[in-house]
């Protein structure tokens, strides 16, 4: 799979550096004064200095909680993940949505959690404990890796 490609706003590179690279463990690319850019493992996300954040609060509500509609994120494997969000639980971050299994049961279950970063853009950190369900629909599993090409 080839990495993707995000650019997004935040309103201050300082804070946005010590969070993506000491919370969680990107690596600096290129820095210009308005521009970051990261690895975020294995893509590449470039954070955008801008004057102020846009509004992105109204949203709707997935399996009964209010999820951001504007967010970004990673799937992780099932055991890197719960090591994550212990690590998170370690250093006493602030979970805009903590860490709990959505849909259990169904074909779609998941672990996720949300966290912001100091701009406010909300990051999704979500598992499976089986990937094929990643885009599996309620018609089965076997729809689950046709879809996408370009």
């Amino acid at each position: 799979m080839r990495p993707f490609h995000l650019a997004f706003p935040v309103v201050d590179l300082t804070s946005t550096e010590r969070f993506y690279v000491d919370l969680l463990g990107c690596t600096i690319g290129r820095r210009t004064d308005q521009s970051l850019n990261l690895n975020f493992f294995g893509h590449q996300i470039v954070a955008h200095c801008v004057d102020s954040m846009p509004d992105y609060t109204d949203g709707g509500r997935i399996d009964g909680r209010q999820v951001p509609p504007f967010h970004f994120g990673l799937v992780m494997e099932w055991t890197q993940w719960h090591e994550f969000r212990d690590h998170l639980d370690s250093l006493d971050v602030k979970y805009r949505l903590k860490p709990h299994v959505r849909y259990p049961g169904s074909i779609g279950e998941q672990a996720t959690m949300f966290i912001d970063d100091p701009s406010g853009n909300a990051i999704e950190l979500k598992s499976f404990q089986d990937d094929t369900r990643l885009f599996a629909t309620l018609l089965g599993s076997e729809h689950a890796a046709g879809g996408g090409r370009l």
